[in-house]
């Protein structure tokens, strides 16, 4: 319910006053404060001021909200009132669904492409499930790109800075009518490059470098008086550098040392922005998208078609255990392309009645491949000694090689909507929404093999793995029952005198195709009342669906669907109630919402081994708050403030106790355990202050920050030998102070993002049953910079 704000315009005798906000987010134009809905705007110039730069710094100023970057600024993970993807895998589809232009995103290394030459973000928070197309369990993001008018007020300009790591930018938009009247373009673009701010002692590159082109071309027909179609393409690379974890070793020697299976051991004297790794490398990605959006205006209607299509792919060269040792190195690549088509019936009625009603189809076909190499390094003989329940790995771990794994998938999503409104009165309104879709999801190719450190073929799992032994060999034990289980089992048996590897002869042929089909209901019910011209207020009760998705880790015998080669649908009952109000003559806004969610079967990322699943939890519940202010104070002085708070819970989860992976059968309880990624306490604020006001310009400082409270990066919590898979509670401050010519005709500003220069981490990882240590991701580091704006 965030407010995004500019300045408005008014004598110097008028009552300051906060300037009305647009948003799209339902479908129609309207005014953020006239929605029942818990939805953040923020324009572009809003962007600039607030030196939004990329994907990642949308979270700052919206409640409730987390952005992380731990893989690049191109592939950021969202994260909304506890709903959250943690996983890494590329063929997950996140529960928070990204629309440019209102085209549907599915690869979640596509979401950062389109994020320059921005005329409007939007955030809706809590599930979407009737106008938008799939998985919104969590919300939605729409950013919405600037489109050529025919007016004498085209927003032409071309934006340079510099900052620090060598950081260059150059961002440009220009715009002409073609045909007068008829046909205008706009062609836009963007470069960022920079040198990495996460250093790699012994390395001449460091990691968490960017060199991104991106460019987009607009095209605006007005065919006729009804009718007018926008085409937009875009194209946009990123060529920089993997982000480097941090690799922690939790196995204890007996001389108290703390070590990896390698016995690499991070030493104390490199900073925290600093690693020793070996083999961190490329992060590329590449985005090609045409959206074409097509209107038929009639008096009381208007029919709109958006069809879209996206190209996008991704390579990472990602050093796993951030030593310079080889352990865990893992080379994640992925190619997607994407359909889609929405069309829909938007009413302009003039009675009590409106409704819009649509269908929606989407397709998408993703290949991906991903190279695990183990072991490069020989294991340390002290991990036996400080943890005799390996011995029976070790003989395993001696010539693993690297494992590839391959998978196809397709996913096909149709869908009809529609969503009626009811104003039984000038202040009391109703909307009830509905949604059917049917998902499809399909495993077409699957193959899992190894290979020989110099990429020689040796054997395949998946398909073909004989010995029914879900694991990459069988564990040499000299139990009695271990025998006896041996000598039940032949092929185990087989397996163990075969140097104990389990797969069976090399193949490059496929698993057996799997496929699954969900037929669901989804919607929404909200009523709202406008007790006089300040205030409204409305409750709601909606449900969300996120489809199920096949499981992109590693496993070494086929499974089924029921048998954890599928993740089912996730879905969400949500309730809220909430009010908007603008005080004090429209200088101060101030909105809040509660909200329950009943979480059942929440998918989410669970690692075990070397294996990453995705796992359906049985129920959780999440409680929370939030509250915004805006306030123009005086002429010069305008604030910010939000709050969130969260009260989550798993109340039913079992999993594998990951300290005992001998034993399958050891389950643990996580109930009461709190979700993923959903800290109690977040808060931000944002302040604007014109210090100086001359004839020829002004000089305008703006600070914000935002606090984030303690949160867990696993559901394991603090149990289980996780205690260090958390974050602690961090503030993150960053100013601008900027010179605006009166005439707009250009801006010079000076900037810096995490002033105090907070250590801090976007994302965890335990590892220490198969590999001895903890993966950290690093927040970014204080940044600064210069940044000149020239508008013609």
């Amino acid at each position: 319910m965030a407010i995004a704000i500019g300045t408005a315009s008014f004598s110097a005798y008028a009552a300051p006053a906060l300037e009305e906000v647009v948003v799209t987010a339902q479908k129609r134009t309207e005014s953020t404060q006239d929605i029942p809905v818990a939805v953040t705007g923020l324009s572009g110039d809003s962007l600039e001021k607030m030196g939004f730069d990329n994907a990642n710094d949308i979270g700052a100023q919206v409640p409730n909200m987390q952005v992380s970057g731990a893989y690049g600024e191109v592939q950021p993970i969202f994260s909304i009132r506890g709903v959250s993807m943690s996983d890494y895998s590329s063929n997950q589809a996140s529960p928070i669904g990204v629309y440019v232009d209102e085209a549907y995103l599915g690869p979640t290394y596509s979401h950062g492409a389109s994020f320059f030459d921005v005329e409007r973000l939007e955030v809706l928070r809590g599930p979407q499930g009737t106008l938008y197309g799939k998985n919104t369990t969590g919300g939605a993001i729409n950013i919405i790109t600037r489109t050529p008018g025919f007016e004498d007020d085209a927003t032409n300009y071309i934006r340079a800075g510099a900052g620090s790591f060598n950081e260059t930018s150059l961002e440009a938009g220009a715009e002409s009518e073609l045909i007068e009247g008829v046909l205008a373009a706009r062609v836009s673009g963007k470069l960022k490059k920079d040198d990495g701010w996460m250093e790699i002692r012994g390395q001449s590159n460091d990691g968490a470098a960017t060199d991104f082109r991106g460019g987009r071309l607009v095209l605006n027909w007005l065919i006729n008086d009804r009718m007018d179609a926008v085409l937009r393409l875009t194209s946009a690379e990123n060529d920089g550098t993997s982000t480097p974890p941090k690799g922690e070793g939790r196995t204890t020697t007996l001389d108290g040392e703390n070590i990896d299976y390698t016995g690499y051991s991070r030493p104390s004297t490199l900073g925290f922005h600093e690693v020793e790794s070996n083999a961190s490398g490329a992060l590329t990605t590449g985005t090609d998208m045409g959206v074409l959006t097509f209107n038929y205006n009639a008096d009381s209607f208007t029919i709109t078609s958006v069809t879209s299509y996206l190209d996008a792919d991704y390579y990472q060269e990602q050093d796993v255990d951030g030593g310079s040792k080889s352990l865990l190195e893992i080379t994640w690549a992925s190619d997607s392309q994407s359909y889609s088509q929405d069309l829909r019936f938007t009413s302009n009625f003039d009675g009590m009645f409106n409704i819009i009603a649509g269908v929606y189809y989407g397709f998408e076909d993703l290949y991906m491949q991903n190279a695990y190499r183990i072991f490069g390094d020989l294991p340390d003989p002290r991990v036996v000694l400080a943890k005799p329940a390996t011995i029976g790995d070790a003989p395993y771990l001696l010539d693993v090689g690297e494992i590839i794994h391959r998978l196809n998938t397709e996913k096909e999503s149709a869908a009809v909507y529609t969503q009626m409104r009811f104003d039984f009165s000038a202040d009391f309104g109703m909307d009830i929404g509905l949604r059917y879709t049917e998902d499809t999801n399909r495993l077409t190719y699957l193959n899992l093999s190894r290979y020989t450190d110099d990429g020689q073929p040796v054997g395949t799992w998946v398909p073909g793995n004989p010995t029914g032994v879900d694991n990459g060999w069988v564990r040499l034990s000299l139990t009695p029952q271990s025998l006896l289980d041996l000598l039940a089992n032949p092929a185990q048996l087989a397996a163990v005198a075969n140097a104990g590897y389990t797969h069976g002869p090399f193949t490059t042929d496929s698993a057996p195709q799997l496929d699954s089909t969900e037929r669901e209901f989804t919607g929404k019910v909200g009523v709202d009342y406008r007790i006089n011209d300040e205030w409204m207020v409305y409750a709601s009760a909606s449900r969300g669906y996120r489809a199920g998705s096949f499981n992109g880790g590693i496993y070494y015998v086929e499974r089924t669907l029921d048998g954890g080669a599928y993740a089912a649908p996730e879905y969400i009952d949500a309730f809220e109630v909430g009010f908007k109000a603008d005080l004090l003559g429209d200088s101060m806004r101030l909105n809040a919402a509660a909200f329950m969610y009943d979480y059942t079967d929440q998918q989410f990322i669970n690692v075990v081994g070397i294996s990453n699943f995705l796992e359906n939890a049985g129920a959780s519940s999440i409680v929370g708050v939030e509250a915004e202010l805006w306030a123009r104070l005086t002429e010069r002085l305008t604030i910010q403030m939000a709050v969130g708070v969260l009260e989550t819970e798993f109340e039913e989860l079992t999993l594998a106790n990951t300290e005992t992976l001998d034993d399958p059968n050891d389950q643990v309880d996580l109930s009461g355990n709190e979700l993923i990624s959903a800290p109690k306490l977040n808060f931000n604020t944002s302040i604007d202050y014109d210090v100086l006001v001359t004839n020829s310009g002004t000089l305008t400082a703006n600070v914000n920050a935002n606090f984030q409270d303690d949160q867990w990066y696993s559901a394991y919590n603090d149990q289980y030998g996780y205690g260090g898979i958390r974050q602690d509670a961090y503030w993150l401050y960053n100013g601008r102070l900027g010179w605006y010519a009166n005439d707009g005709s250009y801006s010079v500003s000076i900037w810096g993002k995490n002033l105090l220069d907070e250590e801090y981490h976007v994302y965890a990882l335990n590892l220490q049953a198969n590999f001895g240590f903890d993966e950290y991701i690093a927040g970014q580091p204080r940044t600064y910079g210069l940044e000149v704006s020239y508008n013609f």
